[in-house]
């Protein structure tokens, strides 16, 4: 791929990058759905990546020269040597006068040539392959090395905060192909076989470039973010050979329905049947993220005698406490090799409870009535003492919870003084409020799961055991079936033409 080179980009606006796209001939035979909806992000074109910061100052060190430059004040420029540390500090409002023009701002540089204040929005432009990035004001020789420019401005938005600390904003501005290259070997193992790599690369490209358009972070001073609110991005550090391959290999093939980018999410494990955007999300359905029964009723007969067209509660607790195989089961190598990292590693054995298994396909997490009580206490249930019953009042296809109903009792002396139910509706409020308020290292694993209440030999309540499958939201592609359906033959457009319902794959540039 040609990349756009450093003069060019820095002659034009990151907004002036985005170019108009051609469509290739169709790479599958189905009839062609148009729509009046122009197409507008392309592969061939910078994005604006917003890093996560741990805090003021920020510093960045290039392998080779940069130059910055001020989106605000279009005059300021300032030469850094290679190798040589910038240095951003945000305070009070300055005023400086320079060649004969007077410029202001917050924003204070400090380099081996001295300090250049009254900066509003650096823009730093690098000659060298990579640039190590420190927001914590610890040296960057031995922090993440990203590839293309950054701008560097006061932190604006307000999206996940805590995500964000200190006063600056951090964007990382990379072509989308670069991009890929740190994305899709942190959102899967590189391992892999290469078609799921491939599968993973495309629906990498085609969810970026739908929230691009979708404006998902447009007030935020950036298109797309670097952690699983949109996908993973650590950089290049984490870059594989086989996952560039993949990159490379699919590069501009991105998927479509009825002539818009299809937003491919996807998921760790689904537990062995996907979920339908509906099931998990609020909105309007999406058509082409339908929940689908990710297993084969002749290559795993035993799922097809459990999972039936319409499910009781009996029916889930059946597919829920049982190893069913799937497409997204592990093997039974990397079960063995999960009982060895958790007997080795105190953090595994606390993310992973002894009977779960890998990537949470099946588990067990085992709630105290009276811990419940607190993490509920927020959500309207008032000075609980206790939580009686747990009850799933709707549940989808897919077996995704969409609400749950809790009941709990507040006790004075001895004494019932006040019954209170909680009603959580949603994969995310169900996630959270059974999860890290009581006393896991991780969100509760996916919302499929049922409830079995523990009772002791005095028939008192004891705790709830959650039994549950999958890990993630389960919408799209699960990346654990991805690569099972690899292992069996399937190539990536199969892959993908399985788990999104009616996509066309085309190659934009």
């Amino acid at each position: 791929m040609k990349l756009f080179s450093r003069t060019s980009c820095f002659a034009m606006s990151i907004g002036a990058c985005l170019i108009g796209f051609s469509l290739s001939p169709m790479l599958k035979s189905v009839p062609a759905q148009t729509t009046s909806q122009p197409v507008r992000a392309t592969p061939s074109r910078f994005i604006r990546v917003g890093l996560v910061t741990a805090g003021s100052p920020i510093q960045l060190q290039s392998g080779g020269a940069m130059t910055i430059s001020d989106a605000s004040q279009p005059t300021r420029r300032l030469a850094v040597k290679a190798g040589e540390i910038a240095t951003f500090y945000y305070g009070n409002n300055t005023r400086i006068v320079a060649r004969d023009a007077e410029y202001s701002g917050p924003i204070t540089i400090r380099t081996d040539a001295g300090n250049f204040g009254a900066w509003q929005t650096p823009r730093i432009w690098t000659n060298g392959n990579s640039t190590r990035v420190s927001t914590d004001g610890n040296s960057p020789r031995y922090q993440k090395p990203y590839r293309g420019h950054f701008e560097i401005a006061p932190k604006t938005f307000s999206f996940e905060p805590a995500k964000h600390k200190g006063n600056l904003r951090l964007v990382n501005i990379v072509p989308l192909e670069e991009y890929l290259k740190g994305v899709v070997p942190w959102e899967m193992d590189a391992v892999a076989p290469l078609e799921a790599l491939k599968a993973q690369a495309i629906c990498a490209r085609s969810e970026t470039l739908s929230k691009i358009e979708g404006g998902r972070h447009r007030k935020d001073g950036f298109e797309i973010c670097d952690y699983d609110h949109c996908q993973g991005y650590p950089g290049i550090e984490n870059e594989k050979s086989r996952s560039t391959q993949a990159v490379e290999q699919t590069a501009g093939l991105v998927l479509f329905h009825k002539g818009r980018i299809a937003d491919a999410v996807y998921g760790t494990n689904s537990g062995g049947i996907t979920a339908a955007s509906e099931d998990v999300w609020r909105g309007t359905p999406e058509p082409y993220l339908k929940s689908k029964r990710d297993f084969s009723p002749s290559a795993h007969p035993q799922v097809a005698k459990v999972v039936k067209p319409t499910m009781s509660e009996s029916d889930w607790v059946k597919y829920c406490t049982t190893n069913l195989p799937s497409f997204g089961s592990p093997s039974q190598a990397e079960v063995r090799a999960l009982a060895s990292r958790r007997a080795r590693s105190p953090r595994t054995a606390a993310l992973f409870q002894a009977n779960d298994l890998p990537e949470f396909y099946r588990w067990t997490r085992v709630v105290s009535p009276f811990d419940l009580a607190k993490a509920i206490a927020s959500r309207g249930g008032g000075n609980l003492t206790y939580i009686s019953n747990i009850k799933v009042e709707e549940r989808a296809a897919s077996g995704h919870i969409k609400k749950l109903l809790i009941t709990g009792q507040e006790v004075k002396n001895n004494r019932v003084v006040r019954t209170a139910n909680v009603r959580l509706e949603g994969d995310s409020q169900i996630r959270a409020m059974l999860s890290g308020r009581l006393g896991s290292t991780t969100a509760l694993p996916s919302s499929t799961f049922v409830v079995i209440p523990r009772i002791d030999a005095q028939k008192r309540l004891v705790s709830f055991v959650l039994r549950g499958a999958g890990w993630g939201h389960g919408v799209g592609m699960c990346q654990r079936g991805a690569q099972n359906r690899a292992n069996a033959g399937w190539k990536a457009r199969q892959i993908l033409e399985f788990y999104f319902k009616d996509v066309e794959l085309r190659k934009v540039r």
